[in-house]
């Protein structure tokens, strides 16, 4: 498959999961809390544009990812860990802001203080975690950077309101719009990413003993080798 084609294939679909992503979000949020579909043409422009961001990083990373379907928890398992440290921050700090059962919000610190909450609290964190974590998995300069960049693209998206309600009762519901909503762009990220390219950046998992060769190369190729030998000489003897 050729990069240039399977990276603008990875964007696109990158793209489309941020759609799905905001449609479960609102669906979620209107069922929920309150409807706040009136959000959605903005909304839609900055779930693309994230999205994007999101699918540059996943052709940098795809090679280093599991079997299918595991890479749709390890890409979901990836983005809530880049938005933890937002979380714990934000806990620890308490809500910014007071919600209201119509989905509106009362400011509780001084403007100033609201701003370097998001700008460092959950913006600069998730990025800096997304430098990192692409740079363990992806293990490039080039994956560490476009990761840091989807990183941000989500703190601002499906992880806005993470430093305004810490600490707050809405907490738990806003973990569980947040758990589902990274499930669902995952999923579709990685399969419209298969469809648009014809082709697996990863494999699928059909044995266990495939599985097992991902995850342990070294210990499979051991033991396949044995294997042969052990065919071999079979074969010498008869």
């Amino acid at each position: 498959m050729d990069d240039d084609r399977g990276g603008e294939a990875a964007v696109a679909a990158g793209a489309i999961a941020g759609i799905a992503g905001l449609l479960s979000f609102l669906f979620l949020h209107h069922a929920w809390i309150a409807p706040i579909w009136f959000i959605a043409p903005v909304g839609a422009v900055m779930a693309a544009l994230g999205g994007a961001a999101v699918g540059a990083a996943y052709a940098e990373l795809a090679p280093r990812l599991p079997p299918r379907p595991l890479t749709w928890a390890a890409m979901a398992g990836l983005w809530a860990g880049v938005l933890l440290p937002a979380v714990f921050i934000a806990q620890l700090r308490g809500p910014v802001v007071a919600m209201g059962p119509d989905g509106g919000g009362t400011l509780l610190v001084p403007v100033p203080e609201a701003i370097v909450d998001v700008v460092v609290g959950l913006v600069g964190a998730t990025a800096i975690a997304g430098a990192v974590l692409g740079a363990l998995v992806g293990r490039t300069r080039r994956a560490a950077g476009t990761t840091m960049l989807a990183a941000g693209c989500l703190a601002i998206g499906p992880g806005h309101n993470i430093p305004l309600l810490g600490g707050s009762a809405a907490v738990p519901t806003e973990l569980a719009i947040l758990a589902i909503v990274l499930a669902v762009a995952s999923i579709v990220l990685v399969e419209v990413d298969v469809r648009l390219t014809g082709a697996r950046r990863v494999e699928d998992v059909g044995t266990i003993a495939a599985m097992a060769a991902h995850l342990w190369p070294r210990g499979t190729a051991r033991l396949g080798s044995r294997s042969a030998g052990v065919t071999d000489g079979d074969e010498d003897v008869g």
